[in-house]
């Protein structure tokens, strides 16, 4: 696995998962499973694929001291602080751009630091299977999870002709990526066969994406190439400017639906992209009332729950399908199916809290 370098984007605020998750200490900083977080689970998982100092991490300045805390094995080069969050295609271009520079032949292994990966070894099996069809020539190459139910929070791709370029495992030519669908298309799809979950996880020569984007997102291939010289130069203050100019886009949108030379790599593993509370239900072991618990909290005639106490006592009694966190930051009582809209009160919270922290200044000055 020479000249590979993994890439893990731990950006994003994890909204879903307030109040456990706030802007000081997001999802990918947070222990939601197990004793480690999202974020040093996922670098012990790909130091199975290459060496620890070809780990990179891509972060706001915001959470890099938070990083360096939980990940003391990583040297300071190999945070990569985005001046300004714009989405994955930035975000990505920005790090193809600085491992180009590093090694012109670098392969680029990104993945996000949050998802539930359980076997180390068969990720690390399929990712260099990735890398080795990435090496074959011109090739986007992502990896395609096989649908367990008819979801409808996920994005899709459809697999096309099967390849051989890979020697090892399956690699399919991508014949379109499908937007989230509804219950009846997601139906469909499993019914199907041939769809695929887009896990976010791609892999690829730094040459060819970054001439991906100069096809396909000319304008921020342009930006890019405007700070290039900054970068160089260390100048934090033009590379800030430069990113303020980029369109916020993700590497999906701006680049691979557009692309003709994606290729998917069947998984060979397990996977969850944990994307809020009820996801826990899924990936983690239930008490014999379907209960996932953690905190030590009290329950009576409770199923079919998340109940979660962070450090404080919670008790809940006579309810069935409900997420019930407690933090220092705040509580959460919400119904199991509409987890998806904690993102909504995380927000109302955050505005309110500003506007009340605006109040204060003002009434300051009186």
């Amino acid at each position: 696995m020479e000249h590979t370098y993994c890439v893990i984007m731990a950006g994003g605020k994890g909204e879903r998962f307030w109040p456990l998750s706030t802007i000081r200490t997001p999802k990918p900083f947070i222990r939601l499973i197990g004793d480690k977080t999202m974020i040093q689970m996922t670098v012990d998982r790909v130091a199975a694929l290459v060496p620890k100092e070809r780990i990179f991490v891509v972060l706001g300045e915001e959470h890099v001291d938070v990083a360096r805390r939980q990940l003391p094995d990583l040297s300071e080069d190999q945070f990569i602080v985005e001046p300004e969050g714009r989405d994955t295609g930035p975000c990505i271009g920005f790090t193809a751009l600085l491992l180009h520079r590093r090694d012109p032949e670098a392969v680029m292994v990104v993945l996000p630091a949050d998802q539930y990966i359980p076997d180390t070894d068969a990720f690390a099996a399929c990712a260099s299977v990735a890398a080795e069809c990435a090496r074959q020539g011109d090739y986007l190459v992502t990896i395609g999870i096989t649908p367990t139910r008819p979801e409808v929070g996920y994005g899709y791709i459809y697999a096309g002709e099967r390849t051989g370029i890979a020697q090892r495992g399956s690699c399919f030519r991508v014949s379109r990526f499908v937007e989230k669908p509804d219950e009846v298309k997601a139906a469909q799809y499993l019914a199907d066969g041939n769809y695929y979950w887009n896990s976010g996880i791609f892999v690829w020569r730094t040459a060819v994406v970054l001439a991906g984007i100069e096809r396909h997102m000319p304008e921020l291939f342009k930006g890019l190439r405007a700070i290039e010289g900054a970068v160089a130069a260390g100048d934090s203050r033009k590379v800030a400017e430069g990113f303020k100019g980029f369109q916020k886009i993700s590497i999906d949108y701006g680049l691979m639906e557009k692309a003709d030379n994606v290729l998917m790599v069947k998984a060979s593993f397990a996977w969850d992209d944990v994307g809020a509370w009820g996801s826990l239900q899924r990936v983690m072991k239930l008490d014999e009332a379907g209960n996932y618990l953690r905190g030590n909290p009290v329950c009576v005639d409770t199923t079919g729950c998340v109940v979660y106490g962070e450090n404080v006592p919670v008790g809940v009694i006579g309810v069935s399908n409900l997420i019930v966190v407690a933090s220092d930051a705040g509580v959460l009582v919400c119904d199991m199916g509409r987890d998806q809209e904690t993102r909504r009160i995380a927000r109302m919270i955050e505005q309110a809290s500003a506007e009340g922290a605006s109040g204060e200044k003002k009434d300051g000055k009186k």
